[in-house]
């Protein structure tokens, strides 16, 4: 078994352009799955799914379903402050997760949006050339570039 922050077999990296599903996981930091952090537990198995990636973001403030406020305070052990788990993945592979994350989460949110991917791949110096597949103008909207007309 491999330690949390090592490897784990992985497929081979794959081109991850274009259209892709965002799912964003809200829930408490004191929820738990089989005694660790349910965050943990849920990036572990998206990890051994072969997703492509996830991130975990601590909120400072935040309420759910409740209505109760949830927030930091500086000599407070526990807040349980609010956690959303990101990844974009192909629908597929989302839509393959969902029940085992139904079994997971006892109480948060879920959400599922469409997203389109202009530009993953892993850490290595940028070829030359390489922005010319995509722009960014000064509005912050994307644009890909289209071939020029007769």
């Amino acid at each position: 078994m491999s330690r949390p922050n090592e490897p784990t077999e992985h497929a081979p990296f794959r081109g991850f352009k274009g259209e892709r599903v965002l799912m964003r996981i809200h829930i408490g930091e004191s929820d738990r799955w089989h005694g660790q952090p349910l965050y943990h537990a849920i990036v572990e198995l998206l990890r051994r799914r072969h997703f492509a990636g996830a991130t975990v973001f601590r909120g400072i403030l935040g309420f759910g379903a409740h209505a109760t406020i949830h927030q930091a305070k500086l000599f407070r052990l526990s807040s349980d402050l609010p956690i959303v788990i990101e990844c974009i993945e192909t629908e597929e592979h989302i839509e393959a997760i969902l029940p085992e994350l139904d079994r997971m989460i006892g109480g948060g949110l879920v959400t599922l949006e469409r997203a389109r991917v202009i530009l993953y791949r892993p850490d290595a110096p940028p070829a030359e050339g390489a922005h010319e597949g995509w722009t960014v103008d000064v509005t912050g909207d994307w644009q890909v570039p289209r071939p020029a007309r007769d």
